[in-house]
């Protein structure tokens, strides 16, 4: 049955437009943040804060804490989807980032019993941000052509190893606060004008690559990485994210675009679940490679 319609799941991790979410019909379920003890939704459109609001509390020495979709919101969305006769594809943040796969996972097992003749298919993208936003990018794009849930199924789980994200951040105390970093090094970091250069593995962990000495630096090691790995002829789509530095953003993308000799396709600002992580003057870079 694979044939049957389905309808394509995420999570507001992916940081997709608003606009992309709403026009390919996309079924978005929402992470939460907290500041100053208060919820808000991660919603892709700022409803819940502006993002520059956020980034602002950021800047100012709050720091934010954040909850992944939990098990009974993932229930309740895809028993409304199987209801209408369609079936789930779930294209969810690396489980090696938040639990929110898992909870994903949970709801999967409580309908599967309740209607086994029907089809929950979940994606761990291995991917955040706009990386997992080009995997759902790729699901959109083979269902317009007409493939089945089986075979994006198949793709997905092969192009998300050709998912690089790769990027550096500004002000190392978000990585602290939220656990990804000691206190010592934190310290001797901050004290030298350290900027990490991280990305993802293959398993969707995130791993520190290179240690560099003063924000210029970072930005130009990150463009030759960038320049190095890049394959086009896996996916053409170079998207680039931040967290709330627009002006030095362009001014990246334009030498980004004088390196690689083609447009950047999408230039987005990073949403507050990912951004409590990293911090404001976060730039990040997702696009595809040979490997990771």
């Amino acid at each position: 049955m694979g044939k049957r319609d389905f309808i394509i799941v995420a999570d507001s991790a992916c940081d997709l437009p608003h606009e992309y979410a709403e026009k390919n019909n996309l079924k978005v379920l929402s992470l939460k943040f907290y500041l100053d003890e208060k919820e808000y939704l991660n919603t892709l459109d700022f409803a819940s804060m502006p993002a520059e609001e956020f980034y602002g509390r950021l800047r100012n020495g709050e720091h934010a804490k954040t909850a992944q979709v939990n098990s009974q919101e993932f229930y309740e969305a895809f028993k409304e989807i199987l209801e209408s006769g369609r079936d789930v594809l779930a294209i969810l943040i690396s489980a090696a980032l938040s639990g929110t796969f898992n909870s994903a996972n949970i709801a999967k097992q409580q309908l599967q019993e309740e209607y086994p003749d029907r089809n929950i298919i979940l994606v761990d993208s291995i991917s955040g941000s706009l990386g997992a936003g080009l995997v759902v990018e790729e699901a959109v794009e083979w269902k317009a052509k007409g493939k089945d849930i089986f075979q994006i199924e198949k793709h997905l789980n092969q192009f998300k190893h050709h998912v690089v994200h790769i990027f550096t951040h500004d002000d190392l105390s978000h990585l602290k606060a939220g656990g990804r970093m000691g206190t010592l090094l934190y310290w001797v970091g901050t004290a030298l004008r350290i900027k990490p250069i991280i990305s993802a593995d293959d398993e969707g962990k995130l791993k520190l690559r290179h240690k560099v000495i003063g924000r210029k630096k970072s930005l130009r090691i990150l463009l030759d990485r960038i320049d190095e790995f890049f394959d086009p002829s896996i996916s053409d789509k170079m998207v680039i994210g931040h967290c709330d530095c627009l002006d030095e953003t362009n001014q990246f993308v334009e030498e980004l675009e004088t390196r690689i000799k083609r447009k950047v396709t999408l230039v987005h600002m990073i949403g507050p679940v990912i951004g409590a992580h990293g911090g404001p003057g976060t730039i990040a870079a997702f696009f595809t490679a040979k490997a990771r």
